[in-house]
C-alpha cells in the first residue's frame, strides 16, 4: 500500500537497490510503480551499514518522481528538505525486503505562491536489488 495525501494505491511492483554496501553509509534507489496507472515514486538517499537485515533509516535525500502533484487545482514539486524524511527498511526473504513508514515532503507550488508538507505513507514489500 501507498497513500500519496489522501489517495491510497496498490503497489504493482517495487525495487529497493543497494549500492556501495561496503562504505560507512550505502545508497539506495527506491522505485514504486503504482497498480492501474503510470504514476510512481522514485526516491534516492543514504542508509548506514549494515542496512540489512535492520530495521534500518532509510534517509531521503532525492524525489525523483514524482515530478508534480496538483493540489487544490495548483500545479506543484515535492523535494525533501531539512529535517530529512525517512523510511525504515527491514529484511522479509531472501531477496525481498520490507518498506514502511510515512515521509513528509515539502510540496511547492509551481507559482511560488504556497508550500506546505506532503506526506507520502508506504507498506509493501520490495525486491532487493544489490
Amino acid at each position: 500500500m501507498i497513500r500519496f495525501g489522501d489517495r491510497t494505491s496498490e503497489v504493482a511492483s517495487a525495487t529497493l537497490e543497494l549500492f556501495h554496501l561496503y562504505a560507512e553509509e550505502a545508497g539506495f534507489n527506491l522505485d514504486v510503480q503504482l497498480a492501474g496507472s503510470a504514476d510512481r515514486l522514485a526516491l534516492e538517499g543514504r542508509v548506514r551499514t549494515p542496512a540489512l537485515p535492520g530495521p534500518s533509516e532509510l534517509v531521503v535525500w532525492y524525489v525523483d518522481a514524482p515530478r508534480v502533484i496538483t493540489i487544490d487545482e495548483e500545479h506543484g514539486t515535492v523535494s525533501a528538505e531539512h529535517p530529512l524524511p525517512r523510511l525504515t527498511v527491514t529484511s522479509l526473504d531472501p531477496g525481498r525486503v520490507l518498506i514502511s513508514g510515512t515521509v513528509i515532503l515539502r510540496w511547492s507550488a509551481l507559482s511560488g505562491a504556497t508550500s506546505r508538507g506532503y506526506p507520502i505513507e508506504l507498506a509493501l514489500d520490495a525486491a532487493l536489488i544489490t
